[in-house]
């Protein structure tokens, strides 16, 4: 029975982080694309903390705020579960003056409390704009500055269980693509970069509505990574 429990919540985890996730990195890939000093700032951060032999890890998170920042500008610019998920309440409840009878379905109004937090321009200076450098002071993550982590994942008791797991995996996403990757527009027939707008679409998930764009090898040292981190997830030939 325990191993039971154990498998399904792991396929609860799975299946609960997998689209929000991907909605999150398609966010990214776009915001590169039409930030490309953004795009080279936090290569730029990478190329002289890690160097080009090998890719980041979890453990030089500390060692890279501007990434870091990157990454929470991702969360902030887009929000990719905007109606959160239906409670019940298990029994009667008064909550601010209003009675709340035993049975009630109710949600949070994730839509309009992220986007009235996470686009307050008191506290987002162009809250539309993807601006990373929001949560820098003087070469630091600023702890002044409100934390989207704070709202994306749900509140309370009922906050995302797969929060941590989530964070690690977008952290390291948007850190080994910077490394190695160039995130450029797509191109037309004729070879001409072609401007994509920053829409989003959908309902329950929110997705970019046009997430085209090039994606290439820096350098042939980060050829070399990509295809020696491949062969490794791959396993030992046989």
């Amino acid at each position: 029975e325990e191993h039971l429990i154990a498998k399904n919540t792991c396929a609860t985890a799975f299946e609960g982080g997998a689209d929000t996730t991907f909605s999150t990195i398609q966010a990214f890939f776009l915001a590169m694309s039409l930030n490309p000093s953004i795009q080279k700032k936090a290569q730029a951060e990478l190329d002289a903390v890690i160097g080009p032999h090998r890719l980041p890890n979890f453990r030089d998170r500390a060692s890279l705020p501007y990434v870091e920042a990157v990454f929470k500008e991702t969360l902030r610019w887009h929000n990719a579960m905007p109606l959160g998920v239906h409670h019940c309440a298990g029994e009667d409840i008064e909550y601010h003056g209003y009675f709340i009878p035993r049975g009630t379905t109710f949600t949070a109004n994730t839509e309009v409390y992220c986007r009235a937090c996470l686009h307050d321009p008191e506290a987002y200076t162009e809250p539309d704009r993807f601006l990373p450098d929001r949560f820098i002071r003087e070469g630091k993550l600023d702890p002044d500055v409100r934390d989207p982590r704070d709202f994306v994942f749900g509140y309370g008791r009922r906050i995302c269980a797969g929060k941590p797991f989530a964070e690690i995996e977008m952290f390291l996403v948007v850190a080994m693509t910077l490394h190695v990757f160039d995130i450029t527009p797509p191109l037309d027939e004729s070879g001409n970069p072609i401007l994509i707008e920053p829409k989003f679409t959908g309902s329950f998930l929110l997705y970019p509505a046009d997430c085209r764009c090039t994606i290439k090898p820096r350098s042939a040292e980060a050829e070399a990574l990509i295809l020696e981190g491949v062969q490794s997830s791959n396993g030992p030939a046989a």
